[in-house]
């Protein structure tokens, strides 16, 4: 059959179109269609945690507790009051999970527990002087729940002690006989989470 030269122009018009199209795609490092150059390079500030004392997490009752520091941070803070980051020498993060001992009122174990009180004060060891760290406030960062405060630390040798309240005045407990009781119950007495020799040494990196 006889080829129209009419229709064969047109596809080759066709084809030298969409290869104009595809230059500078992903493959060649520009952004791709619908994207800007900015949001195709746009990168996100690394978090460095360091651990504070020797310790790692430690465990008392139904609750396992760690703590990491990093450069502080500018949070929106709602009705809360936090040291702004320019005022601040870092972020101090105390990580709270449930434990197996959980369970008996109800949780899973490895979750993030709300409502607490939770409390920070590192000792110097040199000096024995104590430092009020403040009360550590519920938070979200990316990568979950935790309880933290921007602070302010002239650098030195410390041991830190985390105290967190029994939550019993803030949660109510199932305790009848059909299916949805619990038997298990809060603590009474505060617990503690001790982090010996953390060397802050001033410097973040």
């Amino acid at each position: 059959m006889k080829k129209n030269p009419l229709i064969a122009i047109g596809v080759l018009a066709l084809a030298l179109s969409l290869g104009a199209c595809s230059s500078g795609t992903e493959a060649d490092g520009a952004a791709p269609s619908g994207a800007s150059t900015a949001e195709a390079t746009k990168d996100t500030a690394g978090i460095n945690e360091l651990p504070v004392g020797d310790s790692g997490p430690r465990t008392n009752d139904a609750l396992t507790v760690d703590v990491v520091y990093f450069q502080a941070i500018d949070l929106e803070m709602g009705s809360m009051a936090m040291p702004a980051a320019s005022d601040s020498d870092m972020h101090f993060e105390v990580d709270v999970a449930t434990n197996e001992k959980a369970t008996e009122w109800g949780y899973e174990a490895d979750q993030f527990m709300p409502y607490l009180d939770v409390s920070a004060v590192a000792t110097n060891q040199d000096t024995g002087q104590d430092v009020d760290l403040g009360t550590m406030m519920p938070m979200i960062a990316s990568d979950g729940a935790h309880y933290g405060n921007n602070i302010a630390l002239e650098p030195g040798n410390y041991d830190v002690v985390i105290t967190i309240a029994s939550p019993a005045d803030d949660f109510m407990l199932h305790t009848g006989k059909d299916s949805s009781g619990v038997t298990g119950r809060f603590w009474t007495k505060p617990l503690t989470f001790e982090f010996d020799n953390w060397q802050w040494d001033g410097q973040l990196l």
